[in-house]
């Protein structure tokens, strides 16, 4: 189908339905139902973003595969995910936005930004390429907290996210540094190295590794 189909919500739909037919009485523990509905948020937040044709455009491939037991309820489940467009994270058109991951942690509480050294997303180069910053009748800072519970729901533990997010933020930081000419012949340096700082912290190596990897 064409983007913006409807082929990511009548797959969302299906899930729920089979998740509710194949779901067991369980009083208040987490099920693998409860996983299969969550790994939805999950997947959009990091492999969603808004293009020319859909404000939730799915910018990967997907393949679902629910398990069920003898009985027909739900025992288990895989998601393999594939095609991720790649360029988006560095290169993004005008009226579309990056991956909602991106905002999502710019729109992060105050003791989130703070330790992640960020903030608003016009000032993030991979960012401010699009005039299309916010989107009608989204709110970034809730999906950022449906996000993070929705991760813990799969089994993904809060140090875990805490990595993940460190990244995130860190790729944000490297594409605000700027390259000059160095000395030797098709050489290059960092303009100034504030961005790349901040980057290698968020990543926990060395500056000067990180330096000599990108020049």
């Amino acid at each position: 189908g064409e983007s913006g189909a409807g082929k990511t919500e009548t797959a969302k739909v299906l899930m729920k339905y089979l998740a509710k037919m194949g779901g067991r009485a369980v009083s208040d523990r987490r099920t693998v139902e409860d996983q299969v509905l969550e790994s939805n948020p999950v997947l959009e937040a990091f492999g969603n973003a808004k293009t020319v044709r859909n404000n939730n455009s799915s910018r990967f491939g997907k393949f679902v595969e629910i398990q069920f037991d003898q009985w027909g309820r739900i025992s288990g489940a895989a998601i393999k995910t594939y095609l991720l467009e790649r360029s988006r994270v560095c290169q993004v058109s005008d009226s579309e936005r990056n991956y909602h991951c991106f905002y999502m942690l710019c729109a992060a509480p105050p003791e989130d930004t703070k330790k992640l050294r960020l903030a608003d997303p016009t000032t993030f180069r991979y960012l401010n390429q699009s005039q299309c910053i916010k989107l009608d009748g989204r709110d970034d800072s809730e999906e950022y907290a449906k996000t993070r519970e929705a991760m813990g729901i799969v089994g993904i533990s809060s140090e875990e996210q805490e990595a993940i997010f460190r990244v995130l933020a860190a790729i944000l930081h490297l594409g605000n540094i700027e390259f000059v000419n160095g000395e030797e012949v098709d050489s290059s340096v960092p303009k100034d190295k504030k961005s790349l700082k901040i980057a290698a912290e968020l990543f926990m190596c060395d500056e000067q590794a990180l330096e000599d990897s990108l020049c």
